[in-house]
């Protein structure tokens, strides 16, 4: 009698076990699927935010002396304001003797400067507006 009390017990036991490597699998696979839900939808976000590296053509090449701000917003890591504070540096200055003047320019450093290098240039000469 006793042994079928336990054996009773012990199948009560493994149920419950089993009911909650269950629930927490459930729960597990429900927090993996909402992660990766996430991480996408901020891939497609960044993706869709501004052209990338690759995305751009090879051979595209902005002079930053004559550049309109259509044209400075194709640029990797180029939004419309720092388009615009570009515009009015060189508006400033009278034009950019060397790409490197673009550090001068508030949020633009080294990284971003070395992904623009490729895409623009400063030949002709700069436009003289003082």
């Amino acid at each position: 009698m006793q042994e079928a009390i336990k054996s009773e017990e012990i199948g009560n036991r493994n149920r419950e076990r089993d009911r909650v490597v269950r629930s927490r699998t459930r729960a597990f696979a429900v927090l993996l699927a909402l992660i990766v839900i996430w991480t996408m939808s901020i891939w497609f976000y960044r993706r869709n935010l501004e052209p990338g590296d690759s995305e751009l053509p090879n051979d595209l090449i902005v002079n930053l002396n004559e550049a309109t701000q259509a044209e400075l917003n194709l640029l990797p890591g180029v939004g419309e304001k720092l388009a615009n504070d570009i515009l009015k540096y060189r508006d400033e200055v009278g034009g950019f003797e060397s790409i490197n003047e673009l550090m001068n320019i508030r949020g633009i450093k080294e990284g971003r400067l070395l992904s623009l290098k490729k895409h623009i240039t400063v030949n002709g000469k700069p436009k003289l507006t003082k």
